[in-house]
C-alpha cells in the first residue's frame, strides 16, 4: 500500500489487500439463473414439483447472495483505487468526486447487504435442505433476503408515483449516505461537502483564493492549492473514509465467508484467516453457523 491509501483509509486499508486476494477464487464462479418465461412454462408443467422449486430457488437465492458480495467488492476497491489516484496526483475535483462515489458505494452496501450474512446463518438449516431437495413438503419463503437482494442488484432510476413503493427504484443517494451514520456519524456532513464541491457551487471555486495575498492589496487564484485543500477536508472528516471502506468490504466478505456453509461457490481459505472478533455481527453469526 503506497502513503496515499494510508493517509486516507489507516488501518482499514488492509481490507484493500484482502479483496485482491479473494477476488482470483471468487470470480471462478458461473451464476446460472432462471428466466421468468422458462421458470414460468416450468411451473405450469407436468414437471413441476415443490423439492424441485426449492432447489432453484435456493440455489438462485445463494447465487444472488454470491453475485452481490463480488460485485461489491469489485465496485468498492474501484472506488478506493480512484480516490487514491486522485490523490496522488493532486487533484482536488477527482478526489472529491471518487470520495463522493464510495461513500454512496458504501451506503449503497450497507443499505442493501448488511443483514444477509446474519440471516443467511440463521437460516443455514433450511436453506441446505432446500438445495439437497429434502425440503419436500412445503413451498420455501426466503423474501427477507431475496428483496434486499433484489434491490441492491436490479435497482435502477424509475419514475414512480408518489408514496408508491418499488423495490426496483434506486433511493436517493443521500438516503444511502445517511445509513452509515451509526458507525461513521460524520458522513452525511462530508458527503454534502464533497457534493458541493463538484457540483457548480462557491466551494467548487473559493479553495483556489490565495489570500495571502491580501496582505499587499487584493488577492490572487492559485493552481496549487489542491493537495493542500485534501488534506485540509481529511483533517476536518479524519473516520469517514476508512469508516466506510470498512462497511463495505466486511458486509460483503461476511457474506462469502457465510456461504462457505453450503458448499457450493469456490471456497476461498484465506477468509478463514481473517480475524472477525472486531466485527460486531460476527460472534452471533458465528454461533448461528454451529448450531
Amino acid at each position: 500500500m503506497n502513503s496515499a491509501t494510508n493517509e486516507l483509509f489507516g488501518r482499514s486499508s488492509s481490507l484493500l489487500k484482502v479483496i485482491e486476494e479473494i477476488l482470483p477464487t471468487a470470480l471462478e464462479h458461473r451464476y446460472r439463473f432462471s428466466t421468468d418465461d422458462s421458470f414460468e412454462k416450468w411451473r405450469r408443467s407436468a414437471e413441476f414439483n415443490i423439492p424441485q422449486l426449492n432447489v432453484i430457488t435456493s440455489l438462485e437465492l445463494i447465487d444472488k447472495a454470491h453475485l452481490s458480495a463480488v460485485t461489491a467488492l469489485i465496485r468498492t476497491k474501484a472506488w478506493a483505487d480512484a480516490t487514491c489516484a486522485a490523490h496522488t496526483s493532486r487533484n482536488f475535483f477527482s478526489w472529491a468526486a471518487s470520495s463522493r462515489g464510495l461513500i454512496e458505494n458504501a451506503g449503497d452496501i450497507v443499505d442493501g447487504l448488511l443483514q444477509i450474512a446474519p440471516t443467511l446463518a440463521s437460516n443455514h438449516r433450511a436453506i441446505s435442505a432446500c438445495l439437497t431437495g429434502r425440503m419436500d413438503t412445503k413451498i420455501a419463503i426466503f423474501s427477507e433476503i431475496e428483496k434486499p437482494l433484489d434491490h441492491f442488484v436490479l435497482a435502477g432510476w424509475l419514475r414512480t408515483k408518489r408514496g408508491e413503493q418499488n423495490p426496483l427504484k434506486a433511493k436517493d443517494n443521500a438516503e444511502y449516505v445517511k445509513v452509515l451514520e451509526p458507525v461513521t456519524p460524520d458522513a452525511p456532513n462530508f458527503y454534502r461537502r464533497l457534493c458541493s464541491i463538484c457540483h457548480p457551487s462557491n466551494a467548487s471555486i473559493e479553495f483556489m483564493y490565495d489570500l495571502d495575498a491580501l496582505d499587499s492589496g487584493g488577492f490572487k487564484l492559485s493552481r496549487n492549492k489542491d493537495i493542500d485543500e485534501i488534506k485540509k477536508t481529511l483533517r476536518e472528516f479524519p473516520d469517514v473514509l476508512a469508516g466506510s471502506l470498512m462497511m463495505s468490504c466486511n458486509t460483503a466478505l461476511l457474506i462469502l465467508r457465510v456461504l462457505h456453509k453450503f458448499k457450493y461457490h469456490p471456497k476461498i481459505p484465506y477468509l478463514k484467516t481473517l480475524d472477525w472478533r472486531d466485527v460486531k455481527m460476527w460472534a452471533s453469526i458465528e454461533s448461528d453457523l454451529a448450531s
